[in-house]
Formats: C-alpha cells, sequence, structure tokens
C-alpha cells in the first residue's frame, strides 16, 4: 500500500483549506498557526498539514487519549493511535471501494467538507470506532431548562425551597439547578452511558425570553439556535415551527393535547326521561325493527289471500280499483298494528287456516321478536336507573357550536392547521397553563385545550381544576410527541441513549415519573379524568347496527368488548338474517303456489295454498262431501275465503233448506228447486277455501247494486209463490262463498238421501 494512499483514492493536501478558516485560527503547543479541531479548550489545537498528503498515525500526540501525559496509568496507548490515515477527496474515493468517512470535526453545516479513510492507508478504524468513537465520544453538554415549572417533569425552586407556579429571578441564577424527572431521566442516562457525555446546567438567556414572551418552551429553543446551550431539557413539544430551526432528539413520550370542560351534571328533565326508553337500541336498530314490521305485515296480507281480486260470480261486478285500493291499504294497516303488537307482546299468534307461506313467514317474524326483545328489556332496566348527562365533550361538537378554546401559543400552527373552522384563543403572557385557566376564569372561552402530559402531574394546577370543577375528556384535539432540542452534531449520538436506556435498562420517562411519585407520595385532591367518572358508560353500550360493521373485524382487546361483540352479533344481524332467510322461502313457496293454481288439471291443487281439516278427506270415496260432479271448472279458483253467513242470511237459509226438502222428495232436483247453477268448482279447491274479510262482502254488494237486468229478471223468474220469490231473492243476495257452502250442503243432503234409499237417483 502505497504511503499516498491506495490508487484511485490518494490522499490529497489539505494544507490551505485549513489554513482559511480565520475562525478556528488557534497557535498550537509548539507556538506555530494552526487550526482549531472544534470547541476552545476542548479539542486541540493542531498544524495545518494534520491529515495531509500522506499516510500516518495523526492522531498520535494529538488526540486526548493519544497523548502519554493523559493516559492516566494505563500500560498501552488505544490502538487506533497507531493506525494510519488520510484526508481524500471523497468524490475520487467513490469509484473504489475505500471507505470514507465525513470528519467529525468539520461538519457538513461548517461549509467545509473534510473527508479521511482508513482502509486507503491499509488500516482499519474498527478498534477507533470501539476505543474512542461512542455514541458521543465523551462530549461535555452545556444544558438549561425552560424557564417554567411544569411539575413533576423541571422545575426551579425558590430561593426559600418552595416551587412557585411561574419562576422568579431564581431561575436565572447559576446556582440553582432545575428539577423534575427530565432531569433525573437525563442523569439516569448519563450514568448508563458511562460517562460517554456529560451535563452542565446553565440558565436561559434573557434575551430570548424577550423574544419568545409567550412561550418558555420557545425561547429555550432559541437559545439551543443561538449556541447559547447545546439541549434544552424539559417537556418541549415537538411542533413543525419548531423542527424548521433546530434539531430534537427522538420523542421521548407523546402528549395528547385534549379538551378540558366544566364537570357535565345529571340532565332530569322530562326529555331526557322519556329517551331512556329508547336508549337500549340505536335509532339504526329502531329503524331497522319498523322496517322489519312493514315487511311482515305486507307479506302477511299477500299470503293470507285478503284483497285479492273478485271474480264475478251470479251477476256481480268487480269492485272498481279505488274501493279496492283503499280496502287494501286498510288491511295492510291492520296487518300492520297487529305485528307491531305482537312485538311488544313478545309474541306470535297463528291464525287458523293460515297458508304454508305465511307460517314460515311468521315463524321467521317470531324468532326475530325472540331475540330483539330479550336483548330490548336486558338492557332496559339498566338504562332505567342510569343517570344522564348532556355536555359538549368533543372538539367536533365545540366548533359546531362556535365555542371560544383558550389553547397553548406554542400549538397555535398546528392547532389552527389540523382545526382551521375552530374559535381559539390563545394566552400572550406567557403563563404556561396558569394563563390559560386565568382566561378561562375571564370568560374569554368556554372550553380549553390542554396536554394532558403537560399538566396532569402539576398537583397545584390540578387543585384549582377541582375548585372550578373542569375535567379532561378523550376527545383529542391534537397530539404531539416531546423531545429535547438539541445541537445537530449531537441528535444521533443522544438519541442513541435514549433508545438503548428504553430498550435495555428500563430507563423510560414513565418509571422514573413513578418513581418520583412514590418518593414524593403525590396523589390528586380529585378525580379530573371524566373518562374514570364515566367508566360505566361500557356497561350502557347501545345495541347498534352500525357497531356490527365496525366491530366485527375488530379483534377485541378483552374479554368485555368480545362479550359485547358477540351480543350485538346476535341481537341484530342474526335474527334479521333469519326473518329474511324465512320471508324469501315464503315468498318462493306462494309464487310456486300461484303458479300451480293457475296451471293444476282438474281436481288436482296446491300443497302450499289454505289449510283445511277438510282436506284431511281429499281423496276418500266414503266422504259425501267429496261426491260432487266433476264437471265443476277448477281454473276459477282463486283460494278465496268466505265469512260465515250473517244471522238474517241464515233465517234465509232455513227457509229455503226447508223447502227444498220437501221439494227433493218429490223428485226434484235441488238445481230445480233453487233455480240457480251451480258454480263451476272443483271440489278439491272449494274445499281448500277459506275466510274472506266482510271488506271482500262489501266489494260483492258494491257490484250487486250494478248488476244487468238479466240477473234480477232471471231472481224473478223463480217458483211464483211469494215467500219463495223473496228467499229466493234473499238466497241470490248472499255472498257467493255462501252460496257455495249451501250448494255444498244441498248436494251432501240428497247423497245422504240416496245412500238411505229414500229417493231416487236422477
Amino acid at each position: 500500500m502505497s504511503s499516498a494512499g491506495a490508487e484511485g483514492c490518494r490522499c490529497i493536501d489539505t494544507t490551505e483549506t485549513l489554513a482559511s478558516l480565520p475562525d478556528r485560527a488557534c497557535t498550537t503547543s509548539d507556538g506555530n498557526d494552526g487550526v482549531l479541531l472544534g470547541i476552545a479548550g476542548v479539542d486541540p489545537c493542531v498544524d495545518y498539514d494534520y491529515g495531509a498528503s500522506a499516510c500516518l498515525p495523526h492522531d498520535l500526540g494529538v488526540d486526548a487519549n493519544c497523548v502519554e501525559s493523559n493516559m492516566n496509568g494505563n500500560a498501552t496507548m488505544p490502538q487506533f493511535c497507531n493506525r494510519s490515515w488520510c484526508y481524500v477527496n471523497r468524490t475520487q474515493c467513490r469509484a473504489t471501494e475505500e471507505r470514507v468517512y465525513r470528519s467529525q470535526m468539520f461538519p457538513a453545516e461548517s461549509g467545509v467538507d473534510m473527508f479521511f479513510s482508513y482502509s486507503t492507508c491499509g488500516s482499519s478504524p474498527a478498534d477507533w470506532f470501539e476505543s474512542t468513537h461512542y455514541a458521543l465520544g465523551g462530549v461535555a453538554m452545556t444544558a438549561i431548562a425552560p424557564n417554567y415549572n411544569i411539575l413533576p417533569w423541571v422545575y426551579t425552586r425558590d430561593y426559600d425551597g418552595t416551587i412557585p407556579a411561574v419562576p422568579g429571578e431564581e431561575y436565572y441564577d447559576a446556582n440553582v439547578p432545575p428539577e423534575g424527572v427530565h432531569i433525573n431521566f437525563v442523569n439516569a442516562l448519563q450514568k448508563m452511558s458511562d460517562e460517554d457525555f456529560t451535563v452542565s446546567y446553565v440558565p436561559g438567556s434573557r434575551a430570548s425570553a424577550k423574544v419568545h414572551p409567550s412561550s418558555p418552551g420557545n425561547a429555550a429553543v432559541q437559545d439551543v439556535v443561538d449556541g447559547i446551550a447545546d439541549i434544552a431539557i424539559g417537556p418541549i413539544w415537538i411542533t413543525g415551527g419548531r423542527l424548521k430551526k433546530v434539531t430534537f432528539t427522538m420523542p421521548i413520550h407523546h402528549d395528547r393535547t385534549v379538551l378540558v370542560i366544566p364537570k357535565p351534571g345529571s340532565a332530569n328533565s322530562l326529555s331526557a326521561e322519556t329517551q331512556k326508553v329508547l336508549d337500549p337500541f340505536t335509532y339504526g336498530v329502531w329503524g331497522l325493527l319498523i322496517a322489519t314490521i312493514a315487511v311482515a305485515a305486507l307479506l302477511a296480507t299477500w299470503f293470507s289471500g285478503k284483497g285479492a281480486k273478485l271474480t264475478q260470480r251470479r251477476g256481480q261486478r268487480r269492485a272498481s280499483g279505488r274501493v279496492k285500493k283503499r280496502v287494501l291499504a286498510r288491511l295492510y294497516i291492520d296487518e300492520f298494528l297487529q305485528n307491531g303488537t305482537f312485538f311488544c307482546s313478545a309474541g306470535i299468534e297463528q291464525k287458523e287456516g293460515a297458508s304454508l307461506p305465511h307460517r314460515l313467514l311468521m315463524f321467521g317474524f317470531a324468532f326475530f321478536i325472540l331475540i330483539l326483545v330479550s336483548a330490548y328489556v336486558a338492557n332496559l332496566a339498566a338504562f332505567l336507573t342510569r343517570s344522564k348527562s348532556s355536555y359538549v365533550g368533543t372538539i367536533e361538537e365545540s366548533i359546531a357550536l362556535g365555542y371560544k378554546i383558550c389553547a397553548h401559543p406554542a400549538l397555535q400552527s398546528d392547532l389552527e392547521l389540523a382545526h382551521p373552522n375552530a374559535n381559539f384563543i390563545f394566552n400572550q403572557e406567557g403563563r404556561e397553563l396558569y394563563g390559560l385557566l386565568e382566561d378561562y376564569d375571564a370568560g374569554l372561552c368556554e372550553v380549553m385545550a390542554v396536554g394532558k402530559m403537560d399538566s396532569l402531574g402539576d398537583l397545584n394546577l390540578m387543585a384549582l381544576f377541582c375548585d372550578r370543577k373542569l375535567v379532561y375528556t378523550d376527545s383529542l384535539v391534537i397530539e404531539n410527541p416531546v423531545g429535547f432540542p438539541i445541537r445537530s452534531d449531537l441528535a444521533s449520538g443522544f438519541s442513541y441513549w435514549i433508545y438503548q436506556g428504553e430498550k435495555y435498562s428500563d430507563v423510560t420517562v414513565e418509571t422514573l415519573e413513578e418513581a418520583y411519585n412514590l418518593e414524593y407520595n403525590r396523589e390528586p385532591r380529585c378525580n379530573v379524568l371524566l373518562s374514570e367518572q364515566d367508566a360505566e358508560e361500557d356497561e350502557f353500550a347501545q345495541i347498534g347496527v352500525e357497531n356490527c360493521k365496525s366491530k366485527a373485524v375488530y379483534l377485541a382487546p378483552t374479554i368485555r368488548s368480545k362479550m359485547h361483540l358477540t351480543s350485538v352479533v346476535t341481537a341484530v344481524i342474526f335474527p334479521t338474517m333469519f326473518f329474511v332467510g324465512c320471508a324469501v322461502v315464503a315468498i318462493i313457496l306462494q309464487l310456486y303456489h300461484e303458479r300451480m293454481m293457475k296451471t293444476h288439471r282438474r281436481g288436482s291443487g296446491s300443497l302450499v295454498g289454505r289449510s283445511s281439516t277438510l282436506n284431511l278427506y281429499a281423496g276418500m270415496s266414503h266422504n259425501p262431501l267429496h261426491s260432487r260432479d266433476k264437471k265443476y271448472d277448477d281454473k276459477e279458483d282463486e283460494e278465496e275465503g268466505f265469512p260465515d253467513p250473517t244471522p238474517q242470511q241464515l233465517q234465509s237459509m232455513k227457509s229455503v233448506l226447508s223447502r227444498a226438502e220437501r221439494r227433493i222428495e218429490n223428485g226434484q232436483s235441488p238445481e230445480e228447486t233453487l233455480e240457480i247453477q251451480p258454480p263451476r268448482r272443483s271440489t278439491g279447491s272449494s274445499l281448500a277455501t277459506g275466510v274472506v274479510t266482510s271488506s271482500a262482502v262489501e266489494l260483492d254488494r258494491f257490484g250487486e247494486k250494478n248488476g244487468d237486468a238479466d240477473s234480477t229478471a232471471k231472481e224473478k223468474d223463480s217458483l211464483g209463490d211469494p215467500q219463495c220469490n223473496a228467499d229466493d231473492m234473499a238466497l241470490s243476495r248472499l255472498d257467493s262463498g255462501v252460496m257455495d257452502k249451501l250448494d255444498e250442503l244441498l248436494h251432501t243432503y240428497q247423497s245422504m238421501k240416496r245412500r238411505k234409499k229414500l229417493m231416487s237417483t236422477k
């Protein structure tokens, strides 16, 4: 290896460069002109040819660790003292495999680019890094604490040993050192690093306090920027404006600025007490419940056959569309109110003779009722005994109501960026959080935005909060990391020790805060956290549809949240899906039934239509009810139900049946006796009919009033007997369903006569 360095990465002459730095000019121990390698009084003054032109052990006799008088009894010098190196050209060496480093004596901000290499001289920097090049290299740092007292983090006692709310002249006395958790934290890091750095404290400058009168934190940052101190120790937020000026260490913790509001009181108004009845469910679930009842009522109206088209029977005309819509609306309202009653009574009443689709629909609705009513009743008792509070607890609500919000001036730019529509009030007196409280007392704002970490440890401040009944909410206004502003060339090394302390030595701000509180027996006078006062809120969690969406994919961290997730899914999603499934199957069956009734052959029927006990005897030859003539056409069967006859109709039927019996005994057929054509209906479909509503009967009467003259003439052309004509007229006014029943009864009677051989078969 050449004494001038490896090929392509030669040593360079830096004499002229070092000589051109008048601000670093100094005199060496030999009396020669030289250059200062860093801080006067700390770093050495070397000749201009230091590290230039040749591979030599330039640190020997120069570095403090390589001077025999500084060995403190050590037998040998560190190995790196005899390692050769030289300054090189970074651009030329980049094309080679040689390792190149920027000189720490000339950082980038100095404007001087000085790079060195060990490998170009055939040596290794490993022992140099291990022996002397620690994270900070034993640097002695000058530190200041901000001019405020924020317990327990940092504070300055006055001359009588008490801790004032705001520091006085004692802050500028170098003999009164700062105290607090952050001071203890830095001392613990220094001890852990084996003196890789040392810290001495000095007061902050009055000039920086004058430049930044509203924020001692900004004044401390300014002192670091101006070089008054190497680092500022205290709870200093890392903000965008501060990062423009100075480098920060890695965050030591994060501070959540939240909304501070007056403690909410209980709401005992009539409206608040009434609202408790609705609180177990969210409005989304109540809407789902009403929609389910409405759907069930609509399908039940369809499945029951109510309001279906009325066919022309015995000269009657169809009802007008207007009347039919009115009747359908009334039937739907009846079903809706009935299903609502089912829900309120937590039960279902199955209708006799209901079709299979209707029964299936009601089965799904019954299960829906079972689960939701059980969930509602289980929560209702707790909600009725709950003391409700009404308050503005979020930053969004405060902005919507136009509230004025007192906030710290150091966060002004970040707060205005995060909430541009908020009405913030910033105290400019430099009294920190006490200034915010003074503005609140003066009525300048309704609520405050306060950092929890920045304030909760100050028991004096918390006592003032207790006196004013102020509490912290969980409404996040903004979150900022907290770190120490530090000289840029020291930031990485100091952050390294922060990381090492947290990772391997349990040296953290949190552990030191706990130790501090135990040492001084610090306990707040009252609870100022609204979240802890309302910890029972989880017990009153509403059951809602939106909860299922947001929590269905969330892995709950506690057993309680898992149980709540399960109850929400069970109480809303599963019964709803079960009802929907039953409704879909019922619709399919109803459509199938209607299709079969339109296309079935004579004598056949649909198994999913209306049920009747008479159907149990379908196909049994001994049943006289099924011996009717097969000439009746099945295509007119619409599965209509018919009501039982009225007392007047029954009286007319008795009179007609009495005369019919006498005439049948004389050999006349039932049709000749009544002069009425038998309806063209199949045995199976006639016996499968149910009961029609009274509204349908009224429609028949409406149609009868508009009947044609032929029907009236046919009624008059009866047997000639006035009483008979009157009875026949009454008979013709009967509902078509009643006529069908009467017709079946006559045929039954005739069959019985035949079996007893009391008359000849016609």
